[in-house]
């Protein structure tokens, strides 16, 4: 039996196994993502520097990542007793 037959495609035609890739929503490149990536994980793009984050996996889906400045000042108990009394 002929080995391309049972290939289907032949090595050149062939995408890259577990290549991931998602665009990038800043500058629409595309951005590999390693073949471990987990959603929330911070990706930074190749070709415009943005900080991005996995929002899912199926189909791969990047945004901008969450700032943590906000998150710092929401760290104390009495701010939070604040905002949710009014």
């Amino acid at each position: 039996m002929d080995d391309d037959i049972l290939q289907g495609k032949s090595d050149n035609e062939r995408s890259p196994k577990n290549k991931v890739r998602a665009r990038c929503p800043a500058c629409n490149a595309q951005v590999n993502l390693r073949d471990t990536a987990e959603v929330w994980d911070p990706v930074t793009c190749p070709s415009c520097h943005t900080l991005l984050e996995i929002t899912n996996l199926r189909p791969p889906t990047l945004d901008y990542a969450a700032s943590n400045v906000e998150d710092d000042d929401w760290d104390d108990e009495e701010d939070w007793e604040g905002f949710n009394n009014g």
